[in-house]
């Protein structure tokens, strides 16, 4: 049979028009099942060997009938002719891609309905994987009968690249964000954390607390199994606090005991250097020393502390995880470190302050031993040797003089509880106030040539701050009153009410002009401090001649202020 098959160029235009078009054409002219019944003539071939697609028939059994110039070569057959009789397993293409165009074709003839814009990759004879967009349909003969199936390929490599790249840009962009997303919360982390330090910081002296809370939030940002904290004094170093993460390694919170600092590396290397330091593995590290309780620490993370330029201590993690820490890890470590410093010295300052308070403290106290008590008792000591030959001599000389001596020594009497109770504040809150200004009217009494009256009205229960208030501004009053006053009597009233007290102490001394007074002479500013102290106010009124009034009133439900 020669049967030749004409086709008006004009009607191809697209994979899809060509399948159409050449379905129409086998249609009307018949199509057998050899592949020797279907012969293109010179022109067809032409055309079809010049459009930018690959277009192929195969038969009933997807063995190859036909194709252009432009599949033969990807598929590696050099020209069309040699393409009859193969299959995809005969071809440059893979097992899985053959299996593939197979099962397409199949599944075209078996449903006899074509196939458009299958999206697949190709991999031609030169070893390029090509990205195709791939149209099958169904060929009949002129019974209708499905005898084989008719395909076009074109190549969309470009627009898949394109995609592939896009695509790997936004994953890429997707990942950056995220990243930049969780250092942002990391960094918002690390400052919520650094910001609750400092408010406790700022809140307490106790060092332990502090290191404790420092710790914690060392554990919320900076992963690791233990932590502890070195404090150096010279040339030992001992851990004040230490910290089990992980709950399994048994390290106690308590400090541990003094060692030399140059017995470990790592300690002494920071020590010099005054640098984070990461030790990725510890067990081939010539700066970490091994040891058995420590066996299981693979990799550390250690940062100095510092105070002007000098290392006064250590913070140090560890893991269980080789290569765990990172540099990152070390510069929010170092932030942790700095506040360590400052929480360091802030308590070093307070005990150095409190311990000179305590100095100060004994020391005024010996002051008022030597210059009250010592004194009067000196005094009654001197009466007592002569009281019995004055008795004889003279009856009511002795008498006045046995009179002096019971003042005297119940002056003293006051004068030690009253120093008791600076030597123990307890009893300040103990005592009631009107028993506590009583002890110091009879202390000062000792000492001076005073009538003091003490006239209480009602009954004080007093918060602890407040009663202490009270007796220290009366204290001080008393004491304004011994040095300048030159008075001979004062009279001390307490007047208390529910939630309310009011206390006056007015003197008949000399008094003095209140323009010409500097607040410090008198101790003024502080005793203005402690009413302000307590939410009390304080008025101090005087004239020259006519003696000096303190009052000072405090109420549950007011704020007080000084005049």
């Amino acid at each position: 049979m020669d049967r030749k098959i004409n086709i008006n160029i004009s009607q191809i235009s697209s994979p899809a028009e060509i399948d159409l078009a050449a379905f129409d054409l086998w249609l009307k002219n018949g199509v057998s099942n050899s592949e020797k019944d279907f012969p293109i003539d010179q022109s067809l071939q032409l055309i079809l060997d010049n459009i930018p697609q690959e277009v192929f028939w195969k038969n009933r059994d997807s063995v190859y009938v036909w194709c252009n110039n432009k599949f033969a070569v990807v598929a590696g057959v050099e020209t069309p002719d040699k393409i009859v009789g193969k299959t995809d397993y005969d071809l440059a293409w893979t097992k899985d891609q053959a299996d593939w165009f197979r099962c397409v074709d199949q599944r075209v003839m078996s449903n006899n309905s074509p196939e458009y814009h299958i999206f697949e990759p190709q991999t031609q004879a030169n070893g390029r994987i090509a990205w195709m967009v791939t149209n099958k349909m169904p060929l009949h003969d002129k019974d209708g009968n499905v005898v084989g199936v008719l395909g076009t390929a074109e190549d969309d490599t470009k627009r898949k690249e394109a995609e592939d790249t896009l695509q790997k840009a936004l994953d890429e962009l997707e990942m950056r964000v995220k990243e930049r997303t969780a250092a942002e919360r990391e960094q918002r982390n690390l400052a919520e954390e650094l910001r609750e330090t400092s408010s406790i910081l700022s809140s307490t002296l106790n060092l332990d607390e502090v290191l404790d809370r420092i710790l914690v939030a060392i554990g919320r940002v900076v992963p690791h199994e233990t932590t502890n904290i070195i404090l150096v004094n010279g040339s030992q170093a001992h851990v004040v606090r230490s910290r089990d993460q992980a709950g399994k390694y048994g390290i106690s919170q308590n400090s541990g005991g003094a060692f030399p600092l140059n017995d470990f590396p790592n300690l002494a290397y920071m020590a010099t250097n005054q640098q984070p330091m990461i030790i990725s593995e510890t067990q081939d590290n010539p700066l970490w020393i091994l040891k058995q309780k420590t066996s299981w620490v693979r990799s550390y993370l250690g940062a100095p502390i510092q105070k002007d330029g000098k290392v006064i201590g250590f913070i140090n993690l560890n893991s269980a995880t080789p290569n765990f820490f990172n540099a990152l890890h070390a510069e929010r470590l170092r932030a942790f470190a700095d506040q360590a410093a400052i929480a360091i010295n802030n308590a070093r300052l307070y005990s150095h302050a409190h311990e000179l308070a305590t100095l100060k403290e004994r020391q005024r106290l010996a002051r008022d031993l030597h210059d009250a008590v010592s004194q009067t008792l000196w005094t009654a000591c001197l009466i007592t040797d002569v009281l019995p030959t004055l008795w004889k001599e003279d009856p009511d000389e002795g008498h006045r003089n046995l009179e002096k001596l019971q003042r005297l020594t119940r002056g003293a009497l006051a004068e030690m509880r009253t120093l008791l109770l600076e030597l123990r504040p307890k009893g300040l809150v103990e005592a009631t106030l009107g028993n506590l200004l009583e002890q110091l009217a009879q202390a000062l009494m000792s000492r001076k040539k005073l009538n003091i009256s003490v006239i209480l009205e009602g009954e004080c229960q007093l918060p602890p701050d407040i009663q202490i208030g009270f007796y220290r501004l009366a204290q001080e009053s008393l004491n304004n009153i011994a040095k300048h006053s030159r008075a001979t009597s004062v009279v001390i009233n307490l007047q208390c009410q529910p939630d309310r007290a009011k206390l006056v102490i007015q003197d008949n001394g000399r008094g003095f002009d209140q323009s010409k007074i500097v607040p410090e002479s008198l101790g003024i500013n502080i005793m203005r401090e402690r009413a302000e102290t307590i939410g009390a106010t304080l008025e101090i009124s005087s004239n020259p001649g006519h003696g000096v009034c303190v009052t000072v009133v405090w109420s549950a439900n007011s704020r007080g202020k000084s005049n």
